[in-house]
């Protein structure tokens, strides 16, 4: 066997499989990447059974076939030292050897049989979409997703097919994000991925160049492919909560604020929030929107903004950070603010424009 390829495409390669490495494994296999060579491809593979990454090597040159598992932190420490523009594989015996410019590397291979098969879903249902516009959607929502593992079902991002939409949907209980899209696609379904694998795909779409990706889902297992990467993501056995039901079908005040101003009241107010509740009070009358915090032990702030109001005065309180966290993903100047009353959430979303909304739980005032 031998391989020529640049260190730069040999370092991207093995950057973008490393995030499907098995961080715990009682099998070494899973933490080491499976190299590939077969019939003039040279692919980098890695999976911890719940997420699998198969990466397509560009190269200048391939000879021979081979199998066998590299230890994965070696080879991610190796590429980002290697010298030269290019670099050289070849197999001794047990020892991959890895030769660029004048410096060669030995390294102890494992044997392949006991890795696992990364099969793409073959069947089921697919469709594509432009690769931006899905980095753009994961983007806006999967920071609302649940970190702690054991809430199964809302540590992920819920996909949804639906009268040709595609909507992505994340939740912690606390809030939650909703991104949704037209595509060429009538059929209807849903499924959930784990968050760890939402930042798989996040981070193939973050280095792909290809224009579009393609989706397919056949029951049990989501594949995202590019050009040159296949990923491989089991879905979650855990049903997403029906989030329609967190959704105010009606409201009664309706604020519209300047997204910069509200981001620099917020700032200045989380300097007492951050000290004492965590809160802040949103006081809305005529035209006028005040953010009150208070602390016992460092004093308060009240910052006042304009903003447009139509129907009823409110006071609500929320956790600052969430709201701040909201404001981050929406992109025009002004944005909407929806209540229902002090007591139900509220809908935050860009003005004038579809496809994403906010939901925050509100804080319960004392």
């Amino acid at each position: 066997m031998k391989i020529v390829t640049t260190t730069l495409e040999l370092k991207d390669k093995v950057t973008i499989a490393s995030k499907a490495l098995a961080k715990k494994s009682v099998k070494p296999v899973l933490a080491g990447f499976l190299f590939e060579v077969k019939n003039g491809n040279f692919f980098i593979c890695a999976t911890d059974l719940e997420t699998g990454v198969k990466a397509s090597v560009n190269c200048a040159e391939i000879s021979g076939d081979a199998r066998f598992v590299v230890p994965g932190d070696v080879l991610q420490k190796l590429v980002k030292v290697l010298p030269d523009e290019t670099t050289e594989l070849s197999l001794e015996g047990d020892n991959l050897v890895i030769t660029s410019g004048s410096t060669v590397f030995r390294i102890t291979t494992m044997p392949a049989d006991e890795f696992p098969d990364i099969a793409p879903a073959e069947s089921g249902i697919s469709f594509e979409i432009d690769t931006s516009l899905l980095e753009e959607m994961v983007e806006k929502v999967i920071f609302a997703a649940a970190t702690d593992e054991f809430m199964r079902n809302l540590n992920g991002v819920f996909w949804e097919l639906h009268k040709g939409f595609l909507r992505l949907v994340a939740s912690d209980g606390f809030r939650l994000a909703l991104a949704e899209e037209q595509i060429e696609n009538e059929e209807e379904t849903n499924f959930l991925l784990s968050l760890k694998s939402m930042k798989e795909v996040q981070n193939v779409l973050n280095n792909t160049t290809e224009p579009t990706v393609v989706v397919r889902y056949d029951g049990r297992r989501v594949s995202l492919t590019t050009n040159d990467v296949e990923t491989v993501m089991r879905v979650v056995d855990a049903e997403f909560p029906d989030y329609r039901r967190v959704i105010p079908e009606t409201f009664k005040t309706k604020v519209v604020v300047s997204k910069k101003s509200l981001q620099e009241s917020l700032k200045r107010v989380m300097v007492i929030a951050s000290k004492g509740s965590e809160s802040v009070k949103f006081e809305i009358e005529e035209n006028t929107m005040r953010l009150v915090s208070r602390s016992p032990d460092y004093g308060e702030v009240i910052d006042e903004l304009e903003v447009q109001k139509e129907g009823e005065d409110l006071i609500i309180a929320f956790n600052p950070k969430f709201i701040v966290d909201a404001l981050r993903r929406i992109e025009t100047e002004e944005l909407e603010m929806n209540f229902v009353d002090s007591t139900s959430p509220c809908q935050i979303n860009p003005l004038d424009i579809s496809g994403y909304i906010y939901i925050v739980m509100p804080i319960r005032l004392a």
